[in-house]
């Protein structure tokens, strides 16, 4: 007669005790490195769309204007438009002031519902992320004109990005249009001078 050996009460409650351990300290690294990618991605999408909004006006020949709306807060808003200032947290893109882009759809009549592109980011989409506005040099305001003729700015602006556990992330817009980004808190980004 072969001899069934299973597992025992205790061993089953040891397992489970270190289990425990080691989930009580991986959790909040874990917990901390989604933050980070939060982070991370509130940045990237705040440099794409500098980096748009400086091409933009040099395809289309016009001023393009970058707005920012709620800084210091986690409700902060921004968005582009052609020529002049916008309100960032308007999501219709048939409003007066909406954030918009014009593109013909190709049936030759402009109808706002249809050829305004709506370019507006909200800090809804990025949990407790804060964002924090200064200005560098320039014109002091909510918004920054792009230059069609060099991609040049009216001001030099310093976006911080915080996140809840505190980290960082710089995007900085020189007068001359360079956007840079960089962080004392995340080794992916050169540290900030």
């Amino acid at each position: 007669m072969k001899k069934i050996r299973g597992i025992t009460l205790i061993e089953l409650l040891i397992t489970l005790i270190v289990l425990a351990i080691l989930a009580g300290v991986a959790a909040p690294s874990f917990v901390r490195s989604i933050e980070n990618r939060n982070l991370v991605s509130a940045a990237e999408t705040l440099y794409s769309h500098l980096q748009l909004a400086r091409s933009e006006s040099l395809l289309r020949s016009e001023d393009v204007v970058f707005s920012v709306a709620g800084m210091g807060s986690t409700s902060w808003a921004f968005g582009l438009n052609q020529s002049a200032a916008c309100d960032p947290t308007i999501t219709d893109n048939t409003s007066a002031n909406a954030c918009v882009l014009p593109v013909d759809d190709g049936d030759g009549a402009f109808i706002a519902a249809n050829d305004n592109v709506l370019y507006q980011i909200s800090g809804s989409e990025y949990e407790d992320i804060t964002m924090q506005m200064a200005v560098i040099s320039g014109t002091f305001g909510n918004s920054t004109i792009f230059d069609p003729a060099r991609g040049t700015t009216d001001g030099a602006r310093q976006y911080t990005l915080t996140n809840a556990s505190g980290s960082s992330i710089r995007v900085t817009l020189s007068l001359i249009g360079n956007i840079k980004v960089c962080s004392n808190d995340l080794s992916e980004y050169r540290s900030c001078t």
